[in-house]
């Protein structure tokens, strides 16, 4: 992949034009807030809210996951969770009207912990989610769930990056292929996937008689060390990070979809050091 990539996207080309219209979206989201839907709220997690910074746990030496990235690992018992509350995506995008379908304007929880070695950094996320929705058709569409990490600083736009120059890392996982890809992109329409795809991950859904306790459980990991111009450096002090979910049972798909505004800081450092 190269810079002429990303610098092709659409949005890359309007920033400018959109720059009202994302604002006036900012504050009716900010108002749909008193709406949200909280029943997926556990208050025995810790909240993170935008510009929390969140620290990375450390699986000591000789630790290991059963599989790689087994989401039901018994390591998971012992690390820090968080959740933080997504709301609907800006509505930059034309399907923006699909977004009023009853039910899509709620915000929901996602839980994540975030874990890493000297050698490999592991993401876990789960939500609840009363359908399991696999397939991708003309008329239904597979639950998703992605983290986005700014490669520059928290300068970066939220929706996707902001151009070529100030570009994103994506780690997106489909419930239709049941993998992760590695992206990156520099604007709405400039996604593209890497070449290198490092990101590995494993998912399970879980099920339950009662609609509200059945969930998705995803871990996605990668090599602590980037590897391509276009994968996050977890070598420095904070990384800016965010996520969104797809719930195929609201019809989101696309940039119909619910993601954290603005973003949360990660600091991946062990014993106060960003050095390994």
């Amino acid at each position: 992949m190269t810079s002429k990539n990303i610098e092709n996207g659409r949005l890359a080309k309007s920033i400018g034009r959109l720059t009202g219209t994302l604002t006036l979206a900012a504050c009716i989201l900010a108002s749909s807030n008193l709406l949200a839907d909280h029943t997926d709220r556990n208050p025995n997690v810790s909240e993170v809210k935008a510009w929390d910074t969140v620290k990375v746990s450390r699986i000591p030496d000789g630790i290991y996951l059963r599989t790689q990235n087994d989401p039901d690992d018994l390591i998971w018992d012992r690390l820090p969770k968080y959740r933080t509350n997504l709301l609907p995506a800006p509505p930059v995008h034309q399907s923006v009207g699909l977004r009023f379908d009853e039910g899509s304007t709620r915000g929901k929880h996602v839980y994540f912990q975030i874990a890493r070695s000297d050698e490999r950094l592991y993401i876990r996320l789960h939500w609840k989610d009363a359908s399991e929705d696999r397939a991708t058709t003309v008329d239904t569409f597979g639950d998703g769930v992605a983290v986005q990490f700014a490669l520059k600083d928290v300068d970066t736009s939220y929706m996707m990056g902001t151009d070529h120059e100030n570009p994103v890392n994506i780690w997106y996982w489909r419930a239709d292929a049941d993998k992760v890809e590695n992206l990156a992109a520099g604007g709405y329409g400039s996604t593209t996937t890497l070449p290198q795809q490092s990101v590995k991950g494993a998912s399970a859904y879980v099920t339950s008689d009662v609609p509200q306790k059945r969930e998705w459980q995803v871990v996605m990991s990668r090599p602590f060390k980037s590897d391509g111009e276009y994968d996050v450096d977890f070598d420095r002090e904070t990384i800016p990070m965010g996520f969104a979910v797809w719930q195929g049972n609201d019809s989101e798909r696309d940039g119909n979809k619910r993601v954290t505004h603005t973003w949360i800081l990660l600091d991946t450092s062990l014993d106060g050091s960003t050095k390994n």
